[in-house]
């Protein structure tokens, strides 16, 4: 049986390395990292966060899927503040 296993990081930058940091999670669906990376981005938006990157993992092999997680924040936040 194939497992997936989906990684983000939300990171933000700092003035040195005690100011800048990152948070990276895993989930079992596409639909719950999103979810999950939202949330984070909104717990840390004090910070100014970003999403960093973002995979799936199949056997594996590892596929960069950060470009969909960038662009669902970017169109969720649109929604959210009425872009």
């Amino acid at each position: 049986m194939t497992k997936e296993i989906y990684y983000g990081t939300v990171a933000w930058d700092g003035y040195d390395e005690y100011t800048e940091g990152e948070y990276t999670i895993h989930r079992y669906s596409l639909n719950d990292l999103l979810d999950d990376l939202l949330y984070y981005m909104d717990k840390f938006k004090n910070r100014s966060p970003y999403i960093e990157c973002a995979s799936k993992e199949v056997d594996n092999i590892e596929i960069d899927i950060t470009a969909i997680a960038q662009e669902f924040i970017k169109q969720t936040t649109e929604e959210i503040n009425g872009k």
